[in-house]
């Protein structure tokens, strides 16, 4: 691979300028091979109308992976019908998105706890159950106010519900007006937020570009999301708060299925690489290159709604089933299995698994599973002596 092939093959595949270097020919020193790189990035970039505290904009790169996530999630958009997908009763996707904001910042509960908790209305006893209690809140605020436009007030309301009796500061009365650190589990520092005096006109460039509507909503989630925790206004609450700006630009954009899933719930799966990707944008040997952060973050959204499809397929096929087996003597069994099957994620079932489930007969355990076969459930294959039916997941 020549000079310019490697060159090419970092903006295809866009690593930080610390992950390139043990990805480079030994006879290619980093110190020669990066300023050719960020020039040729920068050459392809989209300067962003957002300032960083030395006074440079920051910018992205509109990579492949950027555009063809952003794209999808517009596909799904304009095709997807939110009115069939499954709804959660009582809030449950709200109350399942401040659980697990709640439990990226490290918050330590359950998602069955959390479901109590809200449900129950007592006041919480602990920070961690106070800190969802607190999501909850500022999310339904959020629901609350999709026709008001983002600005100051907005954020800053959002930040005050999220801090509320979690931290010795009051997020609600202003923006932080001392120095701030970002340190991690090991007590090490690993980011400096700009300094107080320089919040104000970063963020006066922040809701400027909220307000911009002819920048494409995954776009602008992406880009305020990373801005605002680079900013880092808050003493506290600065991660929930961007994600909860996020989560507003997209439903106010028209995002409807964000309401169904439960986007933090990926995130805190995929904490390590979400804390990297913010890491990499905030590097200042990288360049003010946002691309790192909205590249991952874009991929992530879409990564979210990836189950919506099979989700709406299998309640379908269960609301079928029960039509379909209202005159059979085995059909709250039969129905009983397939939420089983769909619940445990089974790929495929045996008879002998059946009947252990189901405490019935080897031949009733085989009939039941035949019926599925023959009704489009599912499908059979044997592989040596042994019969596999195989679970239909879309249809």
């Amino acid at each position: 691979m020549d000079r310019q092939e490697l060159l090419e093959y970092f903006i295809e595949n866009y690593y930080p300028r610390q992950e390139i270097v043990y990805r480079l020919p030994v006879s290619v020193p980093i110190a020669e091979f990066w300023p050719e790189e960020l020039q040729m990035r920068l050459r392809k970039a989209v300067t962003l109308p957002l300032r960083s505290a030395e006074g440079g904009n920051y910018w992205y790169v509109p990579t492949d992976r950027l555009l063809k996530a952003g794209d999808a999630l517009s596909h799904a958009a304009r095709y997807e019908n939110t009115d069939a997908m499954p709804q959660y009763a009582h809030d449950e996707g709200v109350i399942d998105e401040a659980f697990y904001s709640s439990a990226v910042e490290g918050a330590y509960s359950t998602r069955a706890k959390a479901h109590a908790l809200i449900h129950s209305g007592k006041a919480p006893e602990t920070r961690d159950e106070r800190m969802i209690v607190n999501n909850y809140e500022a999310l339904k605020f959020v629901l609350d106010h999709l026709d008001t436009p983002i600005n100051e007030a907005v954020a800053l309301e959002i930040a005050r519900i999220l801090t509320q009796g979690t931290s010795g500061t009051d997020s609600g009365t202003g923006w932080r007006n001392g120095p701030v650190q970002v340190v991690s589990g090991r007590q090490e520092v690993v980011y400096n937020a700009p300094d107080a005096q320089k919040i104000r006109p970063m963020l006066d460039d922040l809701f400027a570009y909220i307000s911009d509507s002819d920048v494409h909503p995954v776009i602008k989630a992406c880009a305020v999301h990373i801005c605002f925790v680079t900013i880092h206004p808050l003493f506290d609450g600065n991660g929930r708060t961007a994600r909860a700006l996020a989560y507003m630009i997209l439903l106010q954009a028209g995002y409807d299925f964000f309401r169904q899933v439960p986007i933090s719930g990926l995130l805190m799966q995929e904490r390590t690489k979400y804390y990297k990707a913010i890491r990499a944008s905030q590097d200042p040997a990288n360049g003010n290159d946002f691309t790192y952060f909205m590249e991952y973050y874009a991929e992530m959204l879409l990564r979210s709604i990836s189950g919506i499809h099979e989700r709406m397929s299998k309640k379908a096929n269960l609301e079928k089933l029960r039509k379909e087996t209202a005159a059979l003597a085995s059909a709250q069994r039969l129905l009983n299995g397939l939420e089983w099957l769909y619940g445990k994620d089974f790929e495929a079932v045996t008879s002998e698994k059946w009947k252990e489930k189901f405490g019935v007969s080897f031949e009733t355990a085989r009939k039941d599973l035949i019926w599925l076969k023959e009704h489009g459930y599912l499908t059979i294959r044997q592989q040596g002596h042994k019969v596999f039916f195989d679970v239909i997941k879309n249809t």
